[in-house]
């Protein structure tokens, strides 16, 4: 229940915060976790599978729904559309992102018949390794207490993102994770995972010569 006063905003019945000062756009995950909050007309970086991206400025309706650019969302359906698309989503100004959010991506190798250690232990992977062996199968944003272990349980699930499109997540995998302005790659094993400071360098390379996966 709330006493705020019902308003038909842009189609929306929305029951704003009356104090302007107080108004802030929430942003959360498909799991509705908290990512972030960003002021009334702030922008916010959307990017792509394929890597590109745009800015889109929001504007407060309520609380629970937001204008992203030119359309109107409920911030669920927001984050659902997202991890459908495999679209990451931050503030623009990341002074507003928290350290312990940020997003993540992850890479399977793209012709399992061509090299040796696919689905293998980082032991059969370990000077083999190859970011150009690699393709770029799901991004999604990351909530601040979302481990890896958290992430492997969530993409082995019946429900789990691009469960059509790509395999679960398996051993040989490569999960890249930005928090805090840093990104660091993660070797799926056997039990844990390793880093792979390598594979970040070979993702750099590729994208310097127009070859990013």
């Amino acid at each position: 229940m709330t006493d705020r006063e019902p308003v038909n905003i842009m189609g929306v019945i929305a029951f704003p915060e009356p104090d302007k000062s107080k108004r802030r756009i929430r942003f959360i995950d498909a799991e509705y976790n908290t990512l972030f909050y960003i002021p009334d007309g702030a922008n916010i970086v959307m990017t792509r599978m394929d890597g590109s991206s745009v800015i889109r400025p929001c504007t407060y309706i309520d609380d629970y729904h937001t204008l992203v650019g030119s359309e109107v969302y409920h911030i669920c359906e927001f984050a659902e559309i997202a991890q459908r698309t495999g679209t990451v989503y931050e503030p623009l100004d990341p002074k507003q992102l928290p350290a312990e959010a940020g997003y993540y991506e992850i890479y399977q190798i793209d012709n399992v018949g061509k090299v040796d250690y696919a689905f293998m232990r980082y032991e059969r992977a370990k000077g083999k390794l190859r970011a150009a062996h690699y393709r770029k199968a799901f991004a999604g944003v990351l909530a601040p207490d979302m481990t890896l272990d958290k992430l492997y349980r969530k993409h082995n699930a019946d429900t789990r993102p691009f469960c059509q499109r790509m395999r679960s997540l398996s051993e040989s995998d490569v999960i890249v994770v930005k928090r805090g302005g840093e990104r660091k790659a993660y070797y799926v094993d056997a039990v844990g995972f390793r880093e792979v400071p390598s594979f970040l360098k070979g993702l750099q390379k590729l994208k310097e010569r127009g070859e990013a996966r």
